[in-house]
Formats: C-alpha cells, sequence, structure tokens
C-alpha cells in the first residue's frame, strides 16, 4: 500500500495534547559529534520530548560534555557506566526502562537529526497507525560532508506496509533499517521484545529488534531524508564485517524467525543470495570469510544460484 507525502505540523496543538518522545541517545568515545547531536536534538520543532543519556564508559571527554548537556531541563537522566559493557544493545535496555514517553527514538550519539525529523516522524506513526516508521538518511562522512550513494526507486517515496510483509522483504536479507537513528517506534511495542535475547547478537541486535517490533503490526516508510548517518572510522559496525560476525549473527537470527513466517522457496534463495553476497565482500577477513560461509552452508539454498536469483529480486525492487 503505498501513501503520498504530506506535510506535517503540529502548530495546532497544545503541548498538553502532543504525545511525548523518549529520546534515548547511547554513546562510547564520540566526544568530538556530541555537541552537533546535541544541538539537533534541542533543535527539534516538535516540542515534546524527554532525553535519556547513556555513556558506556568512555575514554574520552564525552561524559564532561555530557554531563554539560545534562544541566537542561529537557534531559531526564544521565548515566554513566564504571565500566565498559561493550553492547550496545544493553545500552538500549537500560535507555527502555527509563523511558516514560509513548514513543521512542534511539538517537546514535555520531549522528544528525533535522529539525522536522520528530515533527515528521510522529505525524507518520500517528498517522498510519504504525508501530515504526523510518526516514531515509544522507550519508555523511566524519566531517559531516554528504556520502554520494545510489537510492533505488522504491525508496524515492513514501509507503506503508504490513510488518509481516516488510520482515520477509526488507529486514531477513540486507537489513534495509541501518540506522537506529532514523527511527521512532512504539514504547509499548517495544515492551513486548525480549531485551536479553537482542543483547546476545552484539553485531545485529537492532536488526532481530526491528523484526520483532515489525511482526507487531504496520511498519511505514518517509522518504524525506531527516537523518544524517555519520560513517567513520571508529565505527564498531566495521570491526564486526572484519571477522564475519554480523554475517555470522544474521544466519542465527534467520534460524530463529524462519518458523514464525511463512518464506517460499525464492524467499529463502533470495535471503540466503544476499548472505553468499555479503562473504565476498573484500572487508570480511579470510578467517572472517571462512566462518560466515560455514554458518550459512547449513542452509541447502546458499550458495552462486540463490545468489543470481537475488540479483533478479533486486532488479525487481529497483522498479
Amino acid at each position: 500500500m503505498h501513501i503520498s507525502k504530506k506535510s506535517s505540523t503540529f502548530a495546532h496543538l497544545s503541548v498538553r495534547a502532543m504525545k511525548k518522545v523518549t529520546v534515548i541517545m547511547p554513546n562510547y568515545n564520540h566526544a568530538p559529534y556530541l555537541k552537533e547531536r546535541m544541538e539537533s536534538i534541542f533543535s527539534q520543532d516538535y516540542p515534546e520530548f524527554e532525553i535519556i543519556l547513556l555513556d558506556d564508559a568512555s575514554t574520552d571527554d564525552s561524559a564532561a560534555i555530557l554531563r554539560e548537556y545534562a544541566k537542561d531541563p529537557r534531559v531526564k537522566t544521565l548515566i554513566v557506566n564504571e565500566s565498559n559493557s561493550g553492547n550496545t544493545f544493553l545500552q538500549w535496555e537500560r535507555g527502555l526502562k527509563e523511558a516514560t514517553g509513548e514513543y521512542i527514538w534511539i538517537a546514535e550519539s555520531d549522528d544528525v537529526a533535522e529539525p522536522a525529523f520528530l515533527s515528521r516522524m510522529v505525524n507518520a506513526i500517528e498517522r498510519d497507525k504504525a508501530v515504526l516508521a523510518f526516514c531515509h538518511s544522507q550519508w555523511i562522512d566524519s566531517e559531516g560532508k554528504p556520502i554520494e550513494r545510489s537510492r533505488d526507486t522504491r525508496w524515492n517515496r513514501d509507503f506503508l506496509m504490513a510488518g509481516f510483509s516488510f520482515v520477509k522483504q526488507y529486514l531477513l536479507a540486507y537489513n534495509n533499517i541501518c540506522n537506529a537513528s532514523a527511527v521512532l517506534f512504539r514504547r509499548d511495542a517495544a515492551q513486548q521484545v525480549d531485551m536479553a535475547q537482542v543483547a546476545q547478537f552484539t553485531a545485529s541486535g537492532d536488526r532481530l529488534f526491528w523484526i520483532r517490533l515489525a511482526l507487531q503490526g504496520r511498519v511505514a516508510f518517509v522518504s524525506e531524508a531527516l537523518n544524517r548517518f555519520r560513517q567513520h572510522a571508529q565505527k564498531v559496525s566495521g570491526s564486526a564485517e572484519e571477522k564475519g560476525l554480523n554475517i555470522i549473527q544474521d544466519h542465527e537470527i534467520y534460524r530463529l524467525i524462519a518458523p514464525e513466517l511463512s518464506l517460499t522457496g525464492r524467499d529463502k534463495h533470495v535471503i540466503c543470495g544476499y548472505h553468499w553476497k555479503a562473504t565476498q565482500r573484500p572487508t570480511v577477513s579470510e578467517e572472517g570469510r571462512a566462518s560466515a560461509i560455514e554458518a550459512w552452508s547449513a542452509e541447502p539454498e546458499f550458495g552462486r544460484l540463490s545468489f543470481l536469483m537475488y540479483l533478479l529480486q533486486r532488479a525487481k525492487d529497483k522498479c
């Protein structure tokens, strides 16, 4: 089901009539980006929000910077860990326990939001009665300069999908919600997700989290680039990819979720084909590639034939 893009404004509503958003900002060693990130949160044109700041025992100046921002009355709490947890999803869980808003925004500490992010996303999730909404992201480099990337035409328009269909088409192969900063979701739905299970997947826990949320309702996409997704050398995801860890954990999630879905043979081929392609990336080490191939080889559909079927499906999706 496709829907037309509509402008969103909450100027006619009193703050009391607005639903509160809890902004959870987990941080680890992102001191160079914290000022820009915090200012982009404070500059939102949707005023009804609280902020929960989390620092996972950073070794840079992050904690000192966050303590200054915590003086703002919009910051509900600042939690600084004494030791590093080594798991961002434990930080998500901690933030969710502290949240009181009806909607949740996990604002990663190295990203940036456009001022209209919250107003547009709240409008989408309420208008479409969705369990989560996410927007297009502009990738940026460490200095904030745009990184040009190709964009399939399917992402040029807003759309609304049943979560069941969205999981099969967009989350079991490539994780099309690749950045938490682009997402707004319902807190009551998040309360139904087993965060202990999510935290077991240190590299791919976000994929499982989005799947568990999406299966509870509908997913709305906003084609406007309201989020800026920063790429830099300190990102944890780079290390996970080198080791093949995310590909291995994707397989564990596939085995966990597949029995709950009515996957066709073609569905399985497309999913396995994407992950065969992932094992061939030059960013994956030889050891990581071998481990990832061993994991996915448990699936009879895994291999070059499925990769061709994945390419055919991708060409179809672009139309």
